[in-house]
Order: structure tokens, then sequence, then C-alpha cells
């Protein structure tokens, strides 16, 4: 019986880490869709500013970010979504942290 929950809890934990990890990369994947790392876009802009070939100025460039800023509307799924991830990590360190504690114990426990 020790050896099946050992084994469940072992799975539960490999399935729960493996759709940690898959948020954790959406998340990354939607910043790149967002645009959030615009460098590569600035130091286009910067080359083709000095080829001549565009005349884009930096300023226009961030007035139109703030603008697009300004924008952007409230998503009452995003700003759930963001807080029950919150939740879901502090409770998940929570967790972890007295896993640690109990297996530690057991360790001094059982150690000669």
């Amino acid at each position: 019986m020790a050896k099946f929950m050992l084994k469940c809890l072992g799975l539960i934990a490999l399935l729960l880490f493996g759709v940690l990890f898959g948020i954790q990369k959406a998340h990354f994947e939607m910043n790149e869709l967002k645009g959030t790392s615009n460098k590569e876009a600035v130091e286009t802009i910067n080359s083709l500013n000095n080829n001549g070939e565009n005349k884009v100025s930096s300023h226009d460039i961030n007035a139109k970010q703030e603008t697009l800023k300004k924008i952007d509307s409230f998503n009452v799924f995003s700003a759930l979504g963001q807080k029950l991830t919150s939740w879901i990590s502090a409770a998940f360190s929570v967790m972890i942290s007295v896993l640690g504690i109990i297996i530690q114990e057991m360790l001094d426990v059982f150690s000669p």
C-alpha cells in the first residue's frame, strides 16, 4: 500500500510539474507574441534610419507605445488568471517547503 501511494504521489508530482512547465512556456511565448522584447525592432528601425530609407523618429515610436498602453482595455479573465496563478504559486511554494521540512525531519529520525 505504501509503495502504491508513493508511486501515485510521484506521478501526481510529475504531472503537476509538467503542467506548471507548460504554463510557464506559454507565458514566455505570449510575451514574445505581444512584442514585449522590442529591442530587435528598435535596432531594425535605427538601421533603416541610418540608411535613409525610412524616416521614423524614436519620439514617434514612444508616443505610439504610450497610446497603445492607454488603449489596452481591462480583461477580466486575464486579471482572474493572474490572481489564480499567484495564489497557486504561493500555495505550491508553501507545500514544497513543508514537504522539505517533513523529509528533513524523517531523515533526521532515521539517521544514526
